[in-house]
């Protein structure tokens, strides 16, 4: 179950401009980013690349458009089933594809991405299913 923190309004929260997102995701532990092949301009993807726990694993794409707004953001999650179900009742996203092995493709609602918080939360909740 996904539950709603408060978040005081001094506290750090992601920017959802394209710069300032990758610069906050790059900021976590163990986050690389991983090339993505040539053709398809302004997509990024990002893993978790963890050599202590033996732990490699995409998390997450921007700049997808799947038939998103041409001006969106096109964050996309990589979740567990559990998760990306949580997610859509949420109304947070909806899964788009089935990532092997168990995970889902879940693209960020465009009401998410643009509060700040609550993409930030999907986000932290992406990251630590990526690290467990």
């Amino acid at each position: 179950m996904i539950r709603k923190r408060q978040i005081s309004s001094s506290a750090p929260t992601v920017r959802t401009q394209p710069d300032d997102l990758h610069e906050w995701v790059l900021s976590l532990p163990w986050v690389v980013e991983r090339s993505y092949n040539v053709g398809t301009p302004g997509v990024r993807s990002f893993a978790i690349d963890c050599e202590p726990l033996d732990r490699r694993r995409l998390w997450l794409v921007t700049g997808l458009q799947l038939g998103l707004q041409a001006d969106s953001v096109g964050i996309a999650v990589i979740v567990p089933f559990e998760t990306a179900s949580a997610v859509e009742d949420a109304g947070w996203g909806q899964a788009v594809t089935q990532m092997p092995p168990q995970h889902v493709l879940v693209a960020v609602s465009d009401d998410v991405a643009v509060r700040g918080p609550d993409l930030e939360m999907l986000l932290l909740i992406a990251y630590s299913d990526a690290m467990t």
